[in-house]
This record gives C-alpha cells, sequence and structure tokens, in this order.
C-alpha cells in the first residue's frame, strides 16, 4: 500500500488533489515535522489515499508527498494517524476498507531523521478506525483508541461494501489497544458505546490518580467515560459538559502535567479553533487562546516538542462540492499553530517564536480539470456529455439533458418542437443511440442562457385540461413546446404526470357528481370524460379502493 516513488509520487502532488483534510502532525527528536492528511477523489470515497509531508525548516516549507498510503485494488485508505512513539520512531497509521478487508494499519520507519525513510511492512493493528493519537501510560504502556462503526455510520461516510458475515460479529463501540512491548504486539481491551456517539473519535488520556478518562465525540459535544482498571472495564459515558460541536477534538498530557484540549469554544459551527489548558485534571479549563476564528475550521492534531506545542488542522477542506469552481471557493488548506502554555495562560502570543495559522497545504487549480472529475455538462463536448449519460443515466437521459442546460418556460419556446419529438422517439427505438443524444443536446444546447419573459406552462397546461383539452399533441402544439419537453417539466414542478393529473381532475368531478346527483354512473363517466364506464369503475377503485356505486352510498 506505500508509495515512495518519486516518479509515481507526483500523480498525488498538490496540483492532482482537488480537496484535503482530516490532518495530523509529529515531529522528530531533531525537529522535522511531519504532516499528514488524505485525499482522493471529489469526497470521503472509495479511492483515498494518505499523503505524508515533511519540513526541514520549522514549517517555513513543506515538501510535496513523500510516501502515500494507496491500494490500487480498490477500497479506501484514510483516517491517518502519524505518531513518534518513544523509542522516536515514526508510526504511519491509516484505515482501511475494502469490499473483503478492513481495519487499522500502521507501517513504521526507524529513522525518521534519515534522507530516505526506509518503511516496515504494513501491518493490522487492528479494527477497525483510530483517528487521534495513542497515549504512553506512566505503566510504559502504549495505548491505541480504536473505534468499531456500526454500519449505518459506515453507510454515513461512504464506506465501500464489506463482507457482512464478517462484519456482524464484531462487538461494536470506542476500544482501547494496548501494546506492553513497545508496539510489537496488541492486545484488544474494554470499550464503550456512548450514546449520541458520531463516529467516536475517541481519546484517551491517564489522569493524576491514576484512572484512564476517554472523550468521546457525540452528536452533542463530548461525553466522558472512565475506566479504573486500566482500560478493561469503563464507566457508562455521560455528558462530559465540555461542550462543542459535532466534531474532532484534540487532547494531551502536557510534560508540565497540564491537559491541553483544543476544541471550538463560543462556537457557531466548526469556528473558534481553541487551546485550552486545565490544571486540575480536566475538571476546568482556566486558560484559553483563540487559534482560529473563522468558519469551518476542524480536526485538531497535537504534538509538544522543545518546550513548544504544535496544532494542526485543516479549513474549508473542498470536499462533498457540486463542482470545481465550487470546490475552487473553499480554501483548502492544512495549517498549523506554534504556541506555548504562556500563551494560552496570556491569552496571547508572548512566546518568541509563536505563531498561528502557518499553511502547511493549500490547493490550487485542479491539473485533471479535462477529466471532467463532477460530470459537469458544460465542461463536456456533445460527444462526451452523451457518452457520460449513456453510462451514468441511461433511464432519464432526455431529462437529464434538460436539467443540465436549464431548460424552462423561459426558453423551451425557442427548441423545435417538431425535430425534439421525432428525435426523441428515434430514441426509444434505435440500438445505437449515440447518434441521436448527440442530436438532442445539440438542439438543446441552442437555447441556453436565453432570456425571455417567462411563460407559465404548467399553469397553461392545467386551464386547458379544466377546458376540456386532452389530447397531448394539441397541448404541446397550443403551449407552443415539445411533447417531450411538456411531459418533463409537468412531471417535475407537479410531482405527477399529465395523464395522472387529468384522471385526478375528471375523479374530482366523478364524486361530485355521485353525492350530488343521481346521475348513472354511465351518465357520469360519460361526462368526465372516459371512454366508458367499465374503465372509470375500474380506475376509481384503485384510487379510492371502493368502486363509484359504494362511494356514493357511504358520501350521501
Amino acid at each position: 500500500m506505500l508509495i515512495t516513488d518519486k516518479t509515481e509520487l507526483k500523480n498525488y502532488s498538490t496540483p492532482y488533489r482537488i480537496w484535503q483534510g482530516i490532518p495530523g502532525i509529529a515531529i522528530t527528536q531533531k525537529g522535522r515535522i511531519f504532516s499528514a492528511f488524505y485525499s482522493g477523489g471529489t469526497k470521503e470515497e472509495e479511492g483515498n489515499y494518505v499523503v505524508l509531508l515533511k519540513s526541514d525548516d520549522d514549517g517555513k516549507t513543506f515538501s510535496e508527498p513523500i510516501t502515500v498510503v494507496f491500494n490500487k485494488e480498490g477500497g479506501r485508505c484514510f483516517d491517518e494517524v502519524i505518531w513518534i512513539d518513544p523509542k522516536g520512531r515514526l508510526w504511519l497509521c491509516w484505515a482501511y476498507m475494502g469490499k473483503y478487508n478492513e481495519g487499522e494499519y500502521a507501517s513504521v520507519c526507524e529513522d525518521p531523521d534519515a534522507d530516505e525513510l526506509v518503511w516496515s511492512e504494513p501491518r493490522l493493528i487492528g479494527n477497525d478506525i483510530m483517528m487521534c493519537k495513542p497515549t504512553v501510560l506512566t505503566s510504559g504502556e502504549w495505548l491505541f483508541p480504536i473505534a468499531v462503526w456500526e454500519d449505518w455510520l459506515r453507510n454515513l461516510n461512504n464506506m465501500p461494501p464489506v463482507n457482512m458475515d464478517e462484519r456482524k460479529n464484531k462487538q461494536k463501540g470506542a476500544f482501547a489497544y494496548f501494546s506492553s512491548d513497545n508496539g510489537k504486539t496488541f492486545i484488544k481491551k474494554g470499550g464503550i458505546i456512548a450514546k449520541d456517539r458520531s463516529f467516536d473519535e475517541h481519546m484517551i488520556t491517564e489522569l493524576s490518580d491514576g484512572r484512564l478518562m476517554m472523550l468521546i465525540r457525540t452528536t452533542y459535544g463530548i461525553a466522558v467515560s472512565f475506566s479504573y482498571d486500566r482500560g478493561v472495564s469503563w464507566t457508562n459515558a455521560q455528558d462530559s459538559k465540555i461542550g462543542g460541536p459535532c466534531s474532532r477534538f484534540s487532547i494531551t498530557r502536557l510534560k508540565s502535567g497540564r491537559h491541553l484540549l483544543i476544541n471550538h469554544y463560543n462556537f457557531n459551527g466548526r469556528n473558534n479553533l481553541t487551546a485550552l489548558l486545565s490544571d486540575d485534571d480536566c475538571k476546568t479549563f482556566k486558560y484559553s487562546l483563540l487559534l482560529d476564528e473563522r468558519s469551518q475550521v476542524s480536526y485538531p492534531d497535537i504534538q509538544e516538542h522543545n518546550g513548544y506545542i504544535y496544532i494542526t488542522y485543516d479549513r474549508e477542506r473542498g470536499g462533498f462540492k457540486p463542482s470545481l469552481d465550487v470546490a475552487y471557493a473553499d480554501a483548502r488548506e492544512v495549517l498549523f499553530a506554534k504556541i506555548t502554555e504562556e500563551d494560552i495562560i496570556n491569552g496571547k502570543i508572548v512566546s518568541k517564536d509563536g505563531k498561528l495559522k502557518q499553511i502547511i497545504s493549500k490547493l490550487g487549480k485542479y491539473a485533471k480539470e479535462y477529466e471532467n472529475p463532477y460530470g459537469e455538462y458544460n465542461r463536456f463536448s456533445e460527444v462526451e456529455l452523451a457518452k457520460f449519460l449513456m453510462e451514468k443515466h441511461p433511464d432519464n437521459i432526455v431529462e437529464k439533458i434538460f436539467d443540465y442546460y436549464q431548460v424552462g418556460c423561459e426558453n423551451m419556446h425557442k427548441v423545435q418542437c417538431e425535430k425534439m419529438d421525432e428525435l426523441v422517439e428515434q430514441l426509444n427505438e434505435k440500438e445505437n443511440k449515440l447518434t441521436t443524444i448527440v442530436d438532442i443536446i445539440t438542439l438543446v444546447r441552442s437555447v441556453t442562457n436565453t432570456t425571455k419573459e417567462s411563460i407559465p406552462v404548467v399553469e397553461l397546461v392545467k386551464k386547458m385540461i379544466s377546458s376540456g383539452v386532452e389530447n397531448l399533441s394539441e397541448i404541446a402544439e397550443k403551449t407552443g413546446v415539445s411533447k417531450c419537453y411538456l411531459q418533463h417539466v409537468f412531471k417535475k414542478q407537479t410531482g405527477t404526470t399529465i395523464t395522472e393529473y387529468k384522471n385526478s381532475q375528471k375523479l374530482t368531478k366523478a364524486k361530485v357528481l355521485l353525492i350530488t346527483t343521481d346521475k348513472t354512473i354511465t351518465d357520469i363517466a360519460t361526462e368526465c370524460g372516459f371512454e366508458n364506464s367499465s374503465y372509470f369503475a375500474e380506475l376509481f377503485r384503485s384510487c379510492e379502493n371502493v368502486p363509484p356505486s359504494e362511494y356514493r352510498k357511504l358520501n350521501k
């Protein structure tokens, strides 16, 4: 899964990423800074990959990817964690999810200060996902926080399908994996399911009395659970009262003994990312320093080094957008702050080298715009769009063309109606559809961006039906649009077809006549425009669940 070839790494460099986020930070004994985050595709989806960058000048500049984690056989690599262990080794951890395999993997670099990094073979740590840094306990044990998600959480986060027979036997929740041999082996201990959990993203810290405290992301903020037996069992998770939006936080015990929490404070969303300091085992956080007040700043990670605290986070990731231009409007930044405890206590930067809002990586224009990653109609030629529609929307090609080109009442009258209907008929008959679709696109494109006083086509259709005009061709001719477009726009605006609307109007009139007159069923069917009484009775029963005669008895 690890890519280190310099030629291949260029494919994952800044110009080839549309979005990026969920960062981690690690700093070696000699001061080399590593930054990791993930990207790939247009959102969090199959095909994601992890990138690792480095800086040898205290964050003034960062390299392009020096290592990438990507599975070319499918699935996604995501939610990376980077960590310098007590032996000075760099751990690169990531979650992998594919069709038949999933779990938390790790590769270790023995000398992260070397000119060329050498990685161990990836190995499985546990199931399924670790999103936050490990903790080293006073006993020397390492604790990795790994969560197993419910299936609906996987679906919400666009996970690829998995072997459900294997997965259904897995216990769900936020767990602790322990290692007592410097990471050679791991043992899964206890865990907890917090009410209203949201991807868990839990972190565990050791308190001064020996208890372990687990903080867990929830829909209302942060839940807390404690363990009195070194992670074997945990108390029921309760609201920590710390607050915050539904987002990842980060907590660590500093060398001074204080606890540092990075969370959103006085927030109205994912804004006001703040460093909070506690000197009473997280009972209170007396001191604070605002790191970034802007919106969509999130997912912090912490590393302490030489008296300074480095905090990374992302801003406006650019994922899950409908088009490249909308993605371009986001900052799509990974940043870091460098602060001290004194800065937090003073509520402002007082340290010599302290700094905020430093950019690690910022995306610009996507180098592969020609691949049209969002399937945007205005980036396709006629033939490219036709092929795209045949592949992605084979059952509603014409409707998609109307939607793509924003054909509406204000410009549809300019389309050659007879030609449009003729092409639609050809489309339904021909086996080789490409040429016909191209012709339809060419015809529709001719009216794009025209301006004309709005013609209320749907209201005209309703009035014509009310006055007794039923023939679709006659309605289309009188409204000045094609039959195909007429059916499309009527269904889009009313939620029902023209035929269904006509029948509904007829049935409404019939129900009034059934209740207010003594006319026969046959006479009512004729008066309301039905071909015969049998069809009328059949349609009435299917819509009202009773025959016309019974309806009359029940409502007279």
